[in-house]
């Protein structure tokens, strides 16, 4: 008497897992914290990424997320409330079925402008609609495990790939140049310092470059 579980047996234990719904998106109400179960759409493909509209886009994007899959780019519209998006069938409008994502970490926005490796190509979407910029230009590599970083000092999106090589786009001059021998894993943008310059930090076996170096 006195100890808990008397007389209770338990059975072998059992391993469940919900499928992945890779290709949902789900929402809750404003200023709610649970996903009630009918805020939510299915798209075609599975989401890479979701980013807000930027401001330059035309006067349909505000208020609006964009949805990249692999093959398409969507626009979630934020009008009316939000129990409502889930029944409407102007909440999610498929916008373009080519130059989706590829390379979910070729994804950026620079200045005026959004970049990111489609299945054709380096894509530029800014206030002048979508242009693929490096067809006919520079072979760049279709590779999902590209990823790209911005160099702010010289303004230039820069993508790498595994093989090691670097497409590098000029965006003031509309130009592109492409080496090899830069070892890269991750980067990231150091703002300030004694030189009041931004300046990359790069990852590469364990060890931090700048970049660009002297």
């Amino acid at each position: 008497s006195g100890t808990p579980n008397n007389n209770i047996d338990f059975s072998e234990t059992e391993l469940t897992s919900g499928k992945k719904q890779q290709n949902m998106i789900k929402w809750t109400d404003v200023n709610y914290s649970s996903f009630p179960d009918l805020n939510y759409k299915i798209l075609k493909e599975p989401v890479k990424r979701i980013i807000a509209a930027p401001s330059f886009l035309q006067y349909q994007y505000q208020n609006t997320f964009l949805i990249f899959t692999r093959n398409t780019i969507n626009r979630f519209v934020l009008e009316g409330s939000a129990s409502g998006w889930a029944a409407s069938s102007s909440s999610l409008i498929e916008e373009k079925k080519q130059y989706g994502l590829l390379a979910d970490r070729s994804l950026m926005r620079i200045g005026d402008a959004v970049f990111w490796l489609s299945e054709v190509g380096v894509v530029k979407w800014d206030s002048q609609w979508l242009n693929l910029i490096s067809k006919n230009v520079v072979n760049v590599k279709i590779d999902k495990d590209s990823f790209a970083f911005y160099n702010s000092i010289n303004n230039q999106y820069m993508l790498h790939d595994v093989d090691g090589t670097t497409y590098v786009y000029h965006i003031d001059r509309n130009m592109w140049t492409k080496y090899t021998g830069l070892k890269v894993e991750s980067t990231g943008i150091l703002t300030g310092g004694s030189d009041l310059d931004n300046i990359n930090l790069v990852l590469n076996s364990n060890k931090i470059d700048k970049f660009p170096s002297e």
